[in-house]
């Protein structure tokens, strides 16, 4: 190669390859571009000029390009490890999960202690619930390389699902020193620290990796969460405003924005808001509530099986909310059927896998509820009614599809030291709601409370949330 202006190549295919590589690795992508194409130009099927190629489409966003070359340089040279774990990397960009599981494990294969494989293979078993067996694979990826970042955070999230945040903390740190670009470690320290209590550094790593990662969403969310606890809601609106205007077509900025300016407050969460979290949290749903003491499935469980002591399996019952089928396999014994309905297509795609209900709808459960009548034994819903603001809609509908002596059975977020029925919470964005608010919207639509007690939903910033548990009854 004489110069970078006229990218010409002057040296065999494999040190123009060389060449191209430093340019990519110094983001000079139309020179590696040039020096690719030429070698492409003279040697069509050079297995490391199409690997390089690929990954260079993929950089500048053309994936199909970046797949098709990435997969003919392997038809070359199929004992590429290297080229192997990437055409894992790009499948799974596309969307071709189990080709990109299988990509990495031809990868293990060749190479059987290949770390990024090791960790890609890693993540997905921890999201498909595969926690110990994801962290094996982390380990031994650490093994082979000590200072392999994607793994140090990965282990790192683990440990947080473990409630070990002061290790997890130590990882995020490592991996931020080895690789100051690395905006995932920052969001996840500072998640790490909030859940510590130490919300004031939390806020700084979260500051930092909004900078970083050029306006990470996750980061905004939980910022405005710590800005919010640590008083400091001025800022929190300033955050909240500057997302809007950077994703004006992101639900989740609009919903935080009037959480913590408390204008133009919607009476439920938005369903583009909903799908919008749920979906992006499907995966890690679980392990996460796992990690934060996470009791409203159990307790629901619980109150059904006192209410209704008989446990025979002759109980039609409606999960409302079902999410991953938390609640499902605990009451799965009591029902003749069992239906579950949620608005987010990622979490219903996890309730099926547990195989117990009969049937799961993609729906926003008001609208689901309504079309029926006196169609169920029971209703439960485990803190899902925490995203809606008044309760008088959805209760009253619920009391039409339950047959007469039919229970409704739900958990909420309480709201203490506050006049209001309900209130969106300025941080966390969800909504919190009064005992007087319970016990009118009961008796407007012609309810019994059976059950009303206090219980600790979850912890969250270190401290438990306050929640109210609900059994309500048709009369009949």
């Amino acid at each position: 190669m004489t110069d970078d202006a006229s990218n010409r190549v002057d040296s065999t295919p494999e040190e123009a390859v060389a060449l191209a590589v430093q340019a990519m690795r110094s983001r000079r992508y139309e020179v590696a571009g040039n020096i690719l194409d030429q070698v492409l130009a003279a040697f069509p099927d050079h297995p490391d000029g199409l690997h390089f190629a690929g990954l260079l489409a993929a950089q500048t966003g053309d994936d199909e390009v970046a797949v098709a070359r990435v997969r003919r340089s392997l038809e070359v040279a199929p004992g590429n490890p290297h080229a192997w774990n990437n055409y894992g990397n790009l499948l799974y960009r596309t969307g071709e999960r189990q080709a990109a599981v299988d990509a990495w494990r031809h990868c293990l294969e060749l190479a059987p202690d290949f770390p990024s494989a090791l960790s890609n293979i890693g993540l997905l078993l921890r999201e498909e619930g595969d926690v110990d067996e994801a962290e094996q694979l982390y380990r031994r990826a650490l093994e082979v390389q000590p200072d392999f970042v994607e793994a140090l955070n990965n282990l790192g999230t683990i440990e947080m699902a473990r409630n070990e945040a002061a290790s997890a903390e130590a990882r995020f740190r490592r991996a931020i020193e080895l690789e100051p670009g690395f905006g995932d470690a920052y969001t996840n320290l500072g998640d790490a620290l909030e859940r510590q209590g130490r919300r004031l550094e939390a806020a700084q790593w979260f500051w930092k990796a909004i900078a970083v990662d050029k306006g990470d969403r996750l980061a905004r969310k939980l910022l405005i969460y710590a800005l919010v606890e640590t008083g400091q809601r001025d800022k929190a609106i300033e955050v909240a405003r500057e997302w809007v205007a950077a994703h004006p077509d992101d639900p989740r900025a609009h919903h935080h924005l009037a959480a913590v300016t408390g204008e133009a407050v919607p009476e439920r969460a938005g369903d583009a808001y909903v799908e919008e979290v749920f979906d992006r949290f499907a995966s890690t749903f679980d392990a996460s509530l796992g990690r934060l003491g996470y009791r409203a499935p159990q307790a629901i469980a619980d109150l059904l099986a006192r209410i209704v002591p008989v446990a025979a399996a002759d109980l039609d019952i409606l999960d409302a909310g079902c999410g991953t089928g938390l609640v499902g396999p605990l009451v799965r014994t009591r029902a003749r059927r069992l239906v579950g309905v949620d608005l987010s297509g990622g979490m219903l795609v996890r309730a099926e896998k547990r195989g117990v209900y009969d049937d799961l709808i993609k729906a926003e459960l008001t609208a689901m509820i309504s079309s029926e009548t006196e169609a169920w034994d029971v209703v439960v819903s485990a803190d899902t009614l925490c995203y809606f603001g008044p309760l008088d809609a959805v209760v009253a509908t619920a009391a039409k599809a339950l047959r007469p002596g039919g229970h409704l059975l739900f958990s909420l977020e309480a709201l203490d030291d506050d006049p209001r029925p309900h209130r969106l919470h300025p941080g966390n964005g969800r909504y919190a709601h009064s005992a007087a608010h319970v016990e009118a919207v009961a008796a407007a639509a012609g309810l019994d409370i059976v059950v009303h007690e206090r219980t600790e939903l979850r912890m969250e910033g270190g401290k438990p949330v306050a929640g109210h548990l609900y059994a309500l009854r048709r009369s009949a």
